[in-house]
């Protein structure tokens, strides 16, 4: 993270200059308020043209206040977002996954928003489900996650871990359709009975690769406690590398890694090639919109020795320590989190509300809109959900790109499953000691 930073810096004036029409002040054409907005955006996702219709709403109830909206494509956003930092003309709102919340709070970039919760009629933190608060509050005393100022808010969330199937294919398989939690065996079972044919034509049973959310099913954890310590080097790691490689390379129920350069894991299941995997509850008006030639379904997520499912986000909105009008910037942040932009993205079916009497209203838990059962099946799955693995000494993409790495490897045969944990635990540990120092 912090290396891409300063890679930005050589172009950061350019675009800052570029940019420098979202701004910030008083409009000279309408004498309004302005307030910046950025995120990655797509024309094709619900959840972006809700936010975006939702903003000129905003902006009608509130004639003062002009939102400058900055849309980036997903691929483009977090790197021009850095360049905006980095050249002082950050957006006064953003958004951001909460893994970073720890790295731009300790460079000051983020405003603590706990004097606006104080004096807010509209937004209680008591309301919202705790999953989704854990990674946005961070004490830079001590290093605590989950503890210390808010310094924002997810907008919508779900256990992400669910199980998505394709019904054609467990009708052809004489396969009942999946109702309760499976174990490991039973899913690994099934995805062989799914699994057919050769070459490119081969269907797959199964995708899955989180390594955290089978270490943590199993008993485990991917660091201790205070976060100074990885444990991949423990059985419970251990156990879940060798599962996944045997599913990839025994039993051969994965896509190999020729289909995934071809076809992401969506494309495949589309085509009818992917009997399960595991998501959130965003992505079924997007299945909804796009599967044609199949009926697919949903069920609960996946158990070992305990019952897991994990929240990777919510992605949300964050202040920008440099806003120059925090009122204003705070009421858009109440109508994107608790107001009526939370209220249309729950209609719609995007993801599980923030707000639990949302979440448990008819407005979202039994929408006749909505595919029959499917957001009962998702909150079910709430009470199993837990924030997934963090630490503020390592950047999350740096971990996580060495346990793909060491999996890699182990797929391709060149290192067993066990010698994959360990070294993953191994160089984890490594970057955990240059935090450690900082």
């Amino acid at each position: 993270m912090k290396s891409n930073l300063f890679r930005c810096l050589s172009t950061a004036l350019c675009l800052a200059i570029m940019l420098g029409g979202c701004g910030r002040g008083k409009s000279e054409d309408q004498g309004k308020i302005t307030v910046t907005i950025a995120c990655g955006y797509s024309p094709t996702d619900v959840g972006s043209r809700l936010i975006d219709k939702s903003l000129d709403e905003f902006m009608k109830q509130n004639p003062d206040i002009e939102v400058k909206k900055i849309w980036f494509t997903s691929k483009d956003y977090f790197t021009k977002l850095m360049v905006m930092i980095a050249g002082g003309n950050p957006p006064d709102i953003f958004r951001l996954a909460p893994d970073y919340i720890p790295i731009y709070v300790q460079r000051g970039t983020l405003e603590p928003l706990d004097r606006y919760i104080v004096k807010s009629n509209k937004l209680k933190l008591e309301e919202f489900y705790p999953q989704v608060l854990y990674k946005y509050k961070y004490e830079t005393a001590d290093k605590t996650i989950g503890q210390g100022p808010v310094y924002g808010f997810g907008t919508d969330w779900s256990p992400d871990y669910t199980l998505f199937y394709n019904k054609d294919m467990f009708d052809k398989a004489g396969l009942p359709y999946p109702k309760g939690s499976m174990s490991w065996e039973e899913f690994r079972q099934t995805a062989l009975k799914l699994s057919t044919g050769k070459g490119g034509q081969r269907r797959y049973g199964c995708l899955i690769g989180d390594i955290p959310l089978l270490v943590a099913q199993n008993g485990g954890s991917l660091f201790s406690s205070d976060g100074k310590r990885c444990l991949l080097d423990s059985q419970q790691a251990i156990e879940a590398f060798q599962y996944l490689v045997d599913l990839k390379v025994k039993d051969r129920v994965m896509p190999s890694a020729g289909d995934l350069q071809s076809s992401n894991y969506l494309q495949l299941f589309q085509s009818g090639r992917l009997g399960m995997f595991l998501s959130a509850r965003f992505l079924v008006p997007i299945l909804e919109e796009q599967v044609k030639g199949f009926e697919w379904g949903v069920a609960p997520g996946l158990h070992q020795k305990k019952r897991v499912n994990m929240v990777t986000g919510p992605y949300g909105w964050v202040m920008s320590s440099k806003v120059k009008h925090p009122e204003a910037a705070w009421k858009l942040m109440e109508h994107l989190v608790v107001g009526d932009c939370e209220k249309g993205l729950a209609k719609a079916g995007y993801n599980i509300p923030v707000i639990k009497k949302t979440a448990e209203s008819e407005m979202f838990l039994h929408n006749p809109d909505h595919p029959d059962g499917i957001n009962e099946i998702f909150m079910n799955e709430v009470k199993y959900a837990v924030p997934s693995p963090l630490t503020p000494y390592a950047p999350a993409d740096r971990w996580k790109t060495v346990i793909s790495r060491e999996l890699e490897l182990a797929y391709l045969g060149k290192q067993t499953a066990r010698q994959a944990a360990l070294n993953a635990a191994s160089k984890i540990n490594e970057l955990l000691a240059e935090g450690l120092k900082k």
